[in-house]
């Protein structure tokens, strides 16, 4: 309890004197330098040293007041927050079509660029994907549900220039697939394409996920489509999900052809 008082307190301090914070990491100044160039009173000035000293974000050192190792990772902390939470309004229309406890993480969100479909261009949205992955060494790709439709345009655009894909397809949509004649069709060439290697699994969330060496990305579906795309080529965009994608490849079956022999057939 004692940690999470201490940690609430110097939020709130960072909220309240980030620019006196971001004035001394961009470097040390004495108490006039601080009042002249922040437009503040000498007595503010005092009362907001005061504080940084007590919570050990600054120090003096030669007359002038600098930050520690402590506000620097501090400060650092806080702005990786402020990123979060600017990613979480920006895509909150995004994430309002997914459930309560969907387990997209914010650091996600962080830099992310966000597209929702509209209903005059539908398919604007599922363009970012392709965008994304047709120039692409490598795709990662996780699918909980798919359009039936953009199952050969996404394969015929990831594989074009000989991009190597690995794809987890949820067990429900695999069985459903294989039971549709032009999906069918549609997984038997994958399954013969050397650059392609397809996995059946569980997926416990309901939103698609791809992962390049360069981006990573999310697909969320509603009951009319695709309702949005969101793009992040941050390096812990591409970190996390890819563990997501490794972590669910590890519990995943790899199909073959004589896997799908098994799989139910339509009509």
């Amino acid at each position: 309890m004692i940690r999470d008082e201490t940690s609430a307190q110097l939020s709130r301090l960072l909220v309240r004197r980030s620019s006196f914070v971001r004035a001394l990491a961009e470097r040390p100044r004495d108490k006039r330098g601080l009042a002249d160039d922040l437009d503040a009173s000498r007595s503010t000035v005092d009362r907001v040293v005061r504080d940084l000293l007590d919570a050990g974000l600054v120090e003096r050192a030669d007359g002038l007041y600098r930050l520690t190792c402590v506000g620097r990772c501090a400060l650092g902390a806080y702005d990786e927050c402020l990123d979060s939470l600017r990613g979480v309004k920006a895509a909150q229309d995004l994430l309002s079509m997914l459930p309560t406890d969907a387990p997209l993480d914010p650091a996600f969100l962080a830099g992310a660029s966000v597209h929702t479909s509209t209903p005059d261009i539908p398919d604007s949205a599922i363009r970012e994907l392709f965008s994304s992955v047709e120039s692409a060494e490598r795709v990662y790709g996780v699918a909980p549900v798919a359009l039936v439709g953009q199952l050969r345009p996404f394969y015929e655009t990831a594989t074009e220039g000989g991009t190597v894909v690995e794809m987890i397809i949820a067990d429900e949509l695999f069985d459903r697939l294989a039971a549709t004649p032009d999906s069918r069709e549609v997984i038997i060439e994958q399954l013969r394409h050397e650059s392609v290697t397809l996995y059946r699994g569980e997926v416990p969330f309901r939103f698609g996920l791809w992962a390049t060496e360069s981006e990573a990305g999310v697909v969320v579906y509603t009951d009319t489509g695709v309702g949005g795309v969101a793009r992040n080529d941050t390096e812990a965009a591409v970190e996390w999900a890819t563990e997501q994608f490794e972590t669910l490849r590890e519990r995943a079956e790899r199909l073959t052809l004589d896997s799908l022999d098994g799989a139910p057939e339509g009509e």
